[in-house]
């Protein structure tokens, strides 16, 4: 279980990395500032991730209880 419970953690860290990628990717396009397209061709996939590692976090913490 502990194995898990890093996981889901990684799971978000990855997914809030992705999510401040896309939002620095939004910013330069605003501002006609070329910038890598990485975080805009995998939005989809960074929110399943997110998703996935916060619903995790929360089942192992009702598992403690």
């Amino acid at each position: 279980m502990d194995y898990l419970k890093k996981v889901f953690n990684w799971m978000v860290v990855i997914g809030l990395v992705l999510l401040l990628g896309r939002v620095i990717t939004a910013v330069f396009f605003f501002l006609d500032i070329p910038f890598t397209t990485f975080f805009r061709d995998y939005n989809v996939i960074s929110f399943i991730i997110l998703i996935i590692g916060v619903i995790g976090q929360q089942m192992m913490k009702g598992d403690k209880k």
